[in-house]
């Protein structure tokens, strides 16, 4: 949906207001204009910098220059050349378009959002522009003003297959998954096999537990992605995938292909030689657009602080705008530097990234919302690693390892990645003792649970539910009729689907209870009221199975082959409750029962928890740290002995 402004409306030409050599300037800008229509982008260039010396006040010449250097990649000279033609041309739309292009690609959404208001002031036509300045709002969290904007296009294009895709996406921000995946239906009727619209429609009926399509839909996507050609520029939303009982290959398939759109045109930068550092202490960025109020940062910022002098240095490099959340506090505190990537092209971070002489770059993200991948596949670190906020591969051959541990990665599955294997000792997961302690004042009755039931926690997004999880909670209500389910409320919108699917497997609609959004202190006084958390597959809880642990709840799971159904086995195991992750669903089921039939057994897992939470390894920052520095340190080691990056198993 990324689109720029055509060839075409660039060399129409007034003009200009008394050029310094008017001949010349004239015929310079007729080669520019020939050479861009004939997409001669460096020619172009040249030309248009030739009209802008001999014609400085010409504001066309301008414009047009920036248009070739955009082309070119030069964001940053291109931005700089649109300035000045809207200096010049100030009524005129086509420059401030050109200069929000360049300031949305270098990631100054705030300038971006003022330059195509500017654009829309002066009045034009153009959709794809409004599609992009639609985009620029709804990451600003704009999305009122967003709906404007991309309803304005669908007024001039009412079938242009992007405006119902972005409309798509303001709707899903603003937790409108109904209205989403009406868009989403829209855009898949204008465009038959559009791929990436079957796969965002699929995952936001998920997170409305609107089941009735999912088996056809799983059908129909994994027949799609069995038929692509991994050649094409095809996306394919692959996190969505991560939720659905589709098999790792094609999951590893997905990844690789929306890693070959983000590298597309990318030209890495030159090598870096080894004897340059050699004898240097370890330093380690991490690339982020997540360090905020947000789980990854609230699972990193314990071991960044337990650190030690020998572990090396460490460099926070943020690409998701201002925040004024304490976890940031923490983070820049912790960090050797914490450097903002807003405002600089995808080459300018890395170029940045490498000055700093990284050793080890590791990207936090994946293919999550905002990611900056594209920044790995410039090379910005000699070696580079995937951690933590994407479960999964990286499908992206940029990216040499991924970091994990022997449960949620074990070697046997090495072919589900296109990475090497990099393995913690015990668990993959940082965590910390800093979590809010559960305040024992809280009460059932004050969030709306019976005071004597077995309560069933399920706080996992609603997109991690699938029918085969719900059935199985079912089941045990059967066998259990004190038990109720306790959903966490992701939009309100959910509340009939979940009802109608109880009731159709035969239990009382009013046994499901609905959490909505609390403090993230009070969170862990609410968590501590469940009985059990049951966990979804084939993607588990992460964070969300720590926070369990850590307010005094078990966590019952299943596990599978894929790293994102096997988290929470491995955060069990690192509680010293490794029993209660299954193979078999049936398991699962028996586990319930036992917790719920056999207090006693419930009362001595809950227990081991209380007692032990200070001292369990899942919680212990300052171990982790060390492992981290040790495992980064043997990539590097690697790397300085000229050595291709392998896998680095935990026994190693």
């Amino acid at each position: 949906m990324n689109a720029t402004l055509p060839l075409s409306s660039l060399d129409r030409r007034p003009r200009p207001a008394a050029p310094t050599d008017p001949l010349r300037a004239q015929a310079a800008f007729e080669r520019g204009a020939l050479a861009q229509r004939e997409r001669r982008f460096e020619a172009a260039r040249d030309a248009f910098q030739e009209v802008t010396r001999l014609a400085p006040d010409d504001g066309l010449g301008w414009i047009n220059l920036a248009s070739a250097l955009f082309r070119l990649g030069a964001l940053a000279d291109s931005v700089q050349a649109a300035r000045r033609g809207t200096e010049l041309l100030p009524h005129l739309a086509l420059g401030w378009l050109m200069l929000a292009d360049g300031l949305r690609l270098r990631h100054d959404q705030v300038g971006a959002a003022d330059a195509y208001a500017q654009a829309e002031r002066c009045g034009h036509e153009d959709t794809d522009a409004y599609v992009n300045q639609g985009a620029v709002l709804n990451v600003l969290g704009h999305r009122t003003r967003a709906l404007e904007v991309l309803l304005k296009a669908s007024a001039i294009q009412p079938h242009h297959p992007a405006v119902h895709g972005m409309l798509a996406m303001v709707f899903r921000q603003m937790n409108l998954m109904a209205e989403a995946v009406e868009c989403l239906k829209t855009l898949r009727a204008l465009v038959p096999g559009h791929l990436q619209a079957l796969s965002t429609e699929s995952f936001e009926k998920r997170h409305l537990c609107f089941w009735d399509d999912i088996e056809a839909d799983t059908a129909t996507l994994s027949a799609m992605l069995e038929s692509a050609s991994e050649e094409d520029y095809r996306s394919t939303t692959c996190f969505s995938y991560l939720s659905l009982p589709m098999s790792p290959a094609l999951q590893c398939k997905a990844a690789r292909m929306d890693s070959r759109i983000n590298g597309w045109g990318v030209q890495p930068l030159a090598p870096v030689d080894p004897t340059s550092r050699r004898g240097t202490p370890l330093r380690v960025g991490y690339v982020s657009g997540d360090l905020r109020e947000h789980p990854v940062a609230q699972l990193l910022v314990e071991a960044l602080e337990q650190r030690r002098p020998a572990d090396g240095q460490v460099l926070l490099y943020d690409h998701g705008g201002p925040s004024d959340a304490p976890v940031r506090q923490r983070l820049m505190k912790a960090a050797d530097a914490f450097v903002s990537l807003d405002g600089l092209s995808d080459r300018e971070a890395a170029e940045r990234i490498r000055a700093d002489g990284i050793d080890v770059l590791v990207d936090l993200q994946g293919h999550t919302k905002g990611h900056r991948l594209a920044i790995f596949s410039h090379r910005a670190a000699p070696v580079q690693a995937s951690y933590l906020g994407f479960p999964a591969t990286s499908g992206d051959p940029s990216i040499d390892y991924l970091v994990g541990d022997p449960i949620v990665s074990p070697v046997e599955l090495a072919s589900h990645y296109t990475e090497k294997i990099a393995q913690l000792p015990l668990c993959f997961q940082p965590n910390g003792r800093w979590r809010p302690l559960p305040d024992p004042a809280w009460t059932r009755e004050q969030v709306g649970l019976p005071s004597d039931a077995f309560v069933m926690c399920a706080f996992n997004h609603t997109y991690k539910i699938l029918p085969h999880a719900f059935d199985a909670w079912c089941e045990l209500m059967h066998r259990v009729p004190r038990a109720v389910l306790w959903l966490k409320e992701i939009n309100g919108q959910l509340h009939a689907n979940v009802r109608r699917e109880i009731r159709s497997r035969g239990i009382d609609p009013s046994r499901v209870h609905f959490a909505g959004y609390v403090s993230y202190a009070d969170h862990f006084s609410r968590l501590a009221l469940a009985d059990v958390f049951v966990d979804t597959w084939p993607y588990n809880a992460h964070t969300t199975a720590g926070d369990a642990l850590w307010a005094g709840v078990p966590v019952v799971t299943v596990f599978g082959d894929t790293y994102a159904s096997r988290v929470a086995a491995s955060v069990l195991n690192a509680a010293g409750l490794g029993e209660l992750a299954y193979a078999d669903p049936a398991d699962y089921v028996r586990s319930l029962e036992v917790l719920a039939t056999e207090p006693e057994v419930l009362a001595s897992i809950r227990e081991h928890l209380r007692l032990n939470r200070m001292t369990l390894p899942l919680f212990d920052g300052a171990t982790r740290a060390a492992e981290l520095a040790a495992l980064f340190q043997r990539m590097k080691q690697r790397w300085l002995d000229g050595q291709a990056p392998d896998h680095l198993l935990a026994a190693g």
